[in-house]
């Protein structure tokens, strides 16, 4: 078993990340959960440290919440 934990932004059962990249565009917006990152505690204090200064979603990441998170991901053979 996999175990990461750190920190994500959550808003209506859902976490801020990557929503589209085709290499030329990239969109960001609510996502589940089990694909968002997690982001390190460290550096990460509040909804605006997961984006730059100045950026289009900073509206938007001031609706969510910063939560710890636990994410545990396992892998099963079932052969």
């Amino acid at each position: 078993m996999v175990v990461s934990e750190g920190m994500m932004v959550v808003k209506d059962g859902k976490a801020w990340g990557k929503v589209y990249d085709d290499g030329h565009c990239t969109e960001y917006g609510w996502i589940d959960m089990e694909f968002a990152p997690i982001h390190d505690p460290k550096y990460c204090k509040s909804v605006l440290d997961v984006t730059y200064k100045g950026s289009i979603y900073t509206h938007e990441l001031l609706k969510g919440k910063l939560v710890k998170v636990r994410r545990c991901t396992t892998v099963e053979i079932v052969d």
